[in-house]
């Protein structure tokens, strides 16, 4: 297979990408694809390299975009003898067998401020099936040290720490920076993004002011409205222990398909 589709493959495991990687792994008889040849499908549609072409290709695509929503991975079987599911495409009259497994399925948390609920944070959210990236651009705060193996620590100003996050649409990212300021930025940074989740720790009226404010300059009141701040479920916390209980609860609901929104007046 042509080096250009293991370069694809690297590139898209180094940027966190998910993808899922079809591999024909059993062939009887004349067929299309042969053992070992590899497609890569995207979460967008898009597919690098291929299993043979045609009726095949297009059903494991399709069965592979399923995959992004229900994980894991699955064997596709084809017959190309049956006339009548392979019409319109030349029949070899051989079996396939193709192997689609979800890779870099795990959501990702991308916290940017690395202080008691972004630190507490990281390391409740690493233990609960996230892919952790933490920023911040003070190193005391951003440091390997601090931090169990298996959180990426970035340690830069947070515009190029949004750029080095390499967010994608299985991000989910929490804005706790130490100042208004630098939420604020963070938030235009990250605001058109592709991520599934953001999300601003701060008080009600906090939050109220920085809705207004992204509105007054130009940005899309659907982002804005979209935004999760104040950020968490509502249950009267106080401390940063318990704040990092109301966002983790608000953000696992999500990833399970149920959208909780803070409201002071719910009853869970």
């Amino acid at each position: 297979m042509a080096i250009e589709f293991y370069t694809e493959l690297q590139k898209a495991y180094n940027s966190n990408q998910s993808f899922v990687l079809c591999t024909v792994i059993e062939t009887i008889g004349s067929s299309p694809g042969k053992v070992g040849q590899k497609m890569i499908v995207f979460r967008n549609g898009a597919t690098v390299g291929t299993i043979g072409g045609g009726i095949n290709e297009n059903r494991a695509k399709e069965t592979a975009l399923d995959l992004f929503v229900t994980g894991g991975s699955t064997v596709l079987s084809f017959d190309m003898s049956n006339n009548d599911m392979f019409e319109g495409d030349p029949v070899c009259g051989g079996e396939s067998k193709v192997l689609l497994e979800l890779q870099n399925s795990e959501p990702r948390m991308i916290i940017f401020g690395a202080g008691h609920i972004g630190c507490l944070l990281a390391k409740v959210a690493n233990l609960s099936r996230f892919r952790v990236t933490i920023a911040d651009e003070r190193p005391e705060f951003a440091s390997e040290a601090v931090f169990p193996n298996g959180i990426e620590v970035i340690c830069k100003p947070y515009k190029e720490a949004v750029e080095a996050a390499k967010i994608d649409d299985n991000s989910y990212i929490v804005v706790a920076t130490p100042g208004h300021v630098k939420d604020r930025e963070t938030i235009e940074y990250v605001l058109n993004s592709d991520a599934v989740y953001i999300g601003l720790v701060g008080s009600g009226k906090k939050s109220a002011n920085f809705r207004a404010s992204l509105k007054e300059r130009g940005f899309d009141p659907k982002k804005v409205d979209a935004l999760y701040t104040p950020i968490g479920i509502s249950l009267g916390s106080t401390t940063p222990e318990e704040i990092v209980i109301e966002i983790m609860a608000q953000i696992v609901a999500l990833r399970n398909g149920r959208e909780i929104r803070y409201n002071p007046a719910q009853k869970l």
